[in-house]
């Protein structure tokens, strides 16, 4: 056989690959066209063949490593398969590109939509990176790291004074507005903060824009590859990027706070922003989508789909305890992994749940008597249960996506 038939193809060199994951309870691997914009999940074993398709590695050679791992030979029928399958989605070099996929409908009306502002992302990231550089040097994060548990440590110390001029400012519409704003702005920072971190890793950020959902209006930074970081540890870092950001931005309010006098109107405006500027980075950490908790946790433990997944999970063992298989594939690190998120999330959602129903059901006791306290307190429940149960499944039917819709396909 000639060196030109023994040689295998060889891949895209654009393609990017990504390292080991866990879906439900099977490991897989993404892979991503950045041309086309699609990303695909593939198996391990399909991995191992795809990133020794290198133009030069034979297939003989490709086959006995393949047979050495797996103890399973790949025979001629199963390289045809596995070729015709990587050239039709376009990732070997020279098979004709993929169909095109039909264009995401952009959904824009007064209610919804999202709009971008700037017209290249990736430049203005690189341009705030060359101007924030030196916040990733040693000199700058480790006194920075210092000067946030000291302000931590003072809040907890001065915390009834905080709470007393947040109530202040809560009562007081005007006052709310004003420190509501620099909240809001404060998330926009927050959603840069991921896109800068992530190009520093060197992550592509596609788009930088407004999204509404009247009456809430934000916005966002979309950083298309961020799954495709080299490790854990830098995705992690990219997760909490922006509440490192919004930390950051509260070091000048306490000592502001602390440098004007009681009564100050000013330093009741400072005190509720210090008080619900932590409660707003606080409600970042909590560990459900898609929060940057939730992203942070998934990312460490290298699962795709943590939430989605441990309720898939959840329905198929409670499945088991009336008979029926679901387990069965399932290894042991992602039987415990599943079955703790599965419970510690639903206690945090029963505990939020009670929380504002206690709160509804108080406020309005207070103002319009035990019976509209009642009735808020139901309708709080109500909605949250509305807001959680759409995205409930307990099967494990998986509509495939393409990746623009924040899926992949299989």
């Amino acid at each position: 056989m000639s060196t030109a038939v023994a040689v295998a193809p060889a891949r895209r060199t654009d393609i990017q690959i990504s390292g080991r994951y866990l879906r439900d309870g099977t490991p897989v691997h993404l892979v991503r066209d950045p041309v086309a914009g699609r990303t695909f999940e593939i198996g391990v074993k399909e991995h191992f063949v795809l990133v020794r398709l290198d133009g030069t590695t034979s297939r003989d050679e490709i086959a006995a490593a393949y047979a050495g791992q797996f103890r399973r030979t790949l025979g001629p029928a199963a390289w045809q398969q596995l070729l015709t399958l990587l050239a039709a989605r376009g990732l070997i070099e020279g098979s004709p590109p993929p169909a095109d996929l039909p264009p995401v409908a952009t959904r824009r009306n007064v209610l919804g939509g999202s709009l971008r502002l700037v017209s290249d992302a990736t430049v203005t990231t690189a341009r705030l990176h060359r101007l924030l550089g030196f916040a990733f040097r040693g000199w700058f994060l480790i006194p920075a790291t210092t000067a946030v548990l000291a302000m931590l440590a003072a809040t907890l110390w001065h915390g009834p004074a905080l709470v007393a001029d947040t109530a202040t400012v809560l009562a007081d519409p005007y006052a709310l507005t004003t420190v509501a704003t620099i909240l809001w702005v404060t998330m926009g920072l927050h959603e840069l903060g991921h896109g800068v971190v992530a190009h520093h890793f060197g992550g592509t950020v596609g788009e930088i824009g407004i999204r509404w959902q009247l009456p809430m209006v934000v916005m966002y930074c979309r950083v298309d590859d961020y799954l495709f970081l080299p490790s854990r540890r830098q995705q992690v870092a990219t997760a909490s990027a922006g509440i490192l950001v919004n930390l950051l931005l509260l070091l000048p309010v306490l000592p502001a706070w602390l440098l004007l006098p009681a009564g100050e109107p000013a330093r009741t405006l400072l005190g509720a922003l210090m008080l619900l500027g932590l409660a707003q980075a606080a409600l970042y950490l909590l560990p459900l989508p898609p929060l940057d908790g939730y992203q942070m946790l998934a990312h460490s433990l290298g699962i795709l789909h943590y939430a989605s997944g441990s309720r898939r999970f959840a329905g198929r063992a409670v499945a088991a305890l009336v008979g029926r298989p679901g387990l069965a594939g399932y290894p042991r690190a992602a039987r415990i992994a599943f079955t703790a998120y599965a419970l510690g999330a639903a206690a945090l959602i029963v505990g939020i749940l009670t929380v504002v129903a206690l709160t509804a059901q108080r406020v309005a006791t207070a103002h319009f008597g035990p019976v509209a306290g009642t009735v808020s307190a139901g309708l709080a429940v109500l909605i949250g249960m509305l807001f959680v149960l759409p995205r409930t499944s307990f099967t494990g039917i998986r509509t495939p996506a393409d990746s623009r819709a924040k899926e992949v396909q299989r």
